[in-house]
């Protein structure tokens, strides 16, 4: 049974023809919401938790798929987000793509059952590879042969780029998950950092966070735009708060419209979900 759904009054499950479908997989969840193309409005949101056992994910996944009945459903267009930690960026001119796994173990260690897969970014020019259990990355592909493949870091960059061109100011954005988080720092249409960190608690989050501030010389009332696992003062929000004077949750954006049912949703969970419409 899925834990979360919103959907419009005008969503039409005889009508999906009409819809774009995006999907986020990870080891803990399973999430989809629909793009009406006719209005470009989100209409509809399910998200399932999963129970976190990588032994059982396939079977959950695939039980999901089956029962759920708007995923057995026929789209004009499917997307798939994978939810995973390990990434790295390689620019445009270097990269090679009989070399992919090369480039990728120069920062992770590919575990057994793992493939790195590869999305083309526009900005930053260049490749971003992903390391995905082959299992989970056959069965979705299998579930939804029509869809495109992306890595969450896709859209995160994508928005981040985006919000540095509005704000004509050094972005930083920090995303959260479980047992790590992503940090980004976007200035002068430049990628100016980009990481992931594997954390056991709010401390280690603060010790690179502060760490990486330093670095660049962030000052501490400059805006962090937050997003993924974090509420309004929740633990982690509090702590983040006693050194960083201005916190801001990220939201949705793009040439897209939100149906009022998401006005009440913390939204900036689910960014990324909603944000890969943006890219191509």
């Amino acid at each position: 049974m899925y834990e979360k759904e919103l959907f419009d009054e005008t969503l039409d499950i005889n009508s999906t023809n009409n819809y774009e479908i995006s999907i986020q997989l990870g080891l803990n969840g399973f999430s989809f919401c629909l793009l009406d193309k006719l209005r470009n409005r989100f209409v509809m949101f399910r998200d399932y938790k999963l129970s976190s056992k990588e032994t059982g994910i396939i079977n959950e996944i695939r039980d999901i798929a089956e029962k759920d009945e708007f995923l057995s459903r026929e789209y004009r267009r499917y997307r798939i987000i994978f939810n995973t930690e390990q990434s790295t960026i390689v620019p445009a001119s270097l990269y090679d793509p009989a070399v992919k796994n090369e480039y990728f173990e120069l920062n992770h260690k590919l575990r057994d059952n793992y493939l790195v897969a590869n999305n083309k970014l526009t900005e930053p020019d260049a490749y971003l590879l992903f390391g995905v259990k082959k299992d989970i990355f056959d069965l979705a592909i299998n579930l939804f042969p029509d869809a495109s493949v992306s890595h969450q870091v896709k859209p995160l960059l994508n928005s981040s780029f985006r919000q540095a061109r509005k704000n004509k100011d050094r972005y930083i954005r920090v995303h959260f998950d479980n047992g790590f988080f992503t940090l980004i720092l976007v200035a002068d249409n430049d990628l100016q950092f980009f990481n992931t960190f594997r954390v056991r608690n709010d401390s280690d989050i603060l010790y690179y966070l502060l760490n990486t501030f330093n670095h660049f010389e962030v000052e501490n009332d400059h805006k962090v735009y937050l997003s993924g696992n974090i509420f309004k003062f929740d633990d982690l929000y509090n702590n983040l708060l006693r050194y960083i004077k201005t916190l801001k949750f990220a939201a949705p954006e793009g040439d897209f419209s939100m149906s009022y049912i998401f006005d009440e949703m913390a939204t900036h969970q689910y960014c990324n979900l909603f944000n890969i419409v943006n890219c191509a």
